[in-house]
């Protein structure tokens, strides 16, 4: 009987050694698991990181194209590179914010909106061509544009941190003051809606000649997603100034008054 219970207890000491020793793997399971996400994320920063890199090369080297283009051979390539430009400016700056870098992406998604703003004007002053379906369907990507690269606007900048001024990191140049910061996003927001109307009406003129056409059945999906961004904003906007309403309407603690000896 005491062999028996010598074995019982040695048995029974086992038990916990035997769960400290599972406890002790999934512990570094976890953390094998921790350090490949760590290493994943830094990863795929420095691959954002290098893409940026890239990106802001390539704008560099079309801007100078096109500024230093006397050569009326060579103008055909400036005239595409300065249709690129803004497409790289949005590339960058959806790279910005995938980095968390929101005063920069608003930045430069507003030195895109530029480039859309004004191709739009020369398209409205280019006499309209009533047989090209391609001319029409290019202007309403150029109004999608103008609308989708003001509401990025508004994205970033409601994406910044509270209480902070809006800056950009390089030129340490001052976007908006962190008291500005939700009424400089709502000018944008209502600019984007204002465009987006503009957008829609547009498509609607297109929608009877176009509707089995490709082109504009892609570009049906994207002015549809466009509204979604919209509408997301909006709510952003109008749970802030919710929260605002909230805060002004409630009453301040009642201080206890001090007990007099």
């Amino acid at each position: 009987d005491s062999g028996s219970k010598k074995n019982g207890i040695q048995n029974g000491d086992q038990k916990p050694a035997a769960k400290e020793e599972e406890k002790s793997k999934e512990q570094n399971e976890e953390g094998k698991e921790s350090t490949y996400e760590d290493i994943a994320e830094a990863d795929t920063s420095e691959d954002m990181a290098l893409a940026l890199e890239m990106m802001e090369n390539a704008f560099a080297i079309l801007q100078q194209e096109i500024e230093e283009t006397d050569d009326k051979q060579k103008k055909k390539y400036a005239d595409w590179g300065q249709e690129q430009l803004p497409r790289v400016l949005l590339g960058i700056g959806d790279t910005l914010s995938a980095l968390g870098r929101h005063a920069d992406a608003a930045d430069a998604y507003s030195r895109a909106l530029e480039h859309f703003q004004s191709r739009l004007e020369s398209e409205k002053q280019r006499p309209s061509d009533t047989n090209s379906k391609k001319v029409t369907i290019e202007q309403l990507k150029t109004h999608r544009k103008v609308a989708e690269a003001t509401i990025l606007v508004a994205e970033e900048l409601l994406a910044c941190p509270s209480g902070e001024d809006v800056v950009t990191t390089e030129t340490q140049s001052m976007i908006v003051s962190a008291q500005e910061r939700i009424e400089y996003a709502k000018g944008y927001y209502d600019k984007a809606r204002d465009a987006l109307q503009e957008t829609v009406l547009v498509m609607g003129e297109l929608a009877a000649r176009s509707s089995n056409d490709g082109e504009w059945k892609q570009e049906k999906e994207d002015v549809c997603f466009l509204a979604t961004m919209v509408m997301g904003v909006g709510e952003t906007l109008a749970a802030i100034e919710e929260e605002h309403l909230d805060a002004a309407s409630s009453p301040e603690p009642v201080k206890k008054k001090a007990k007099s000896h």
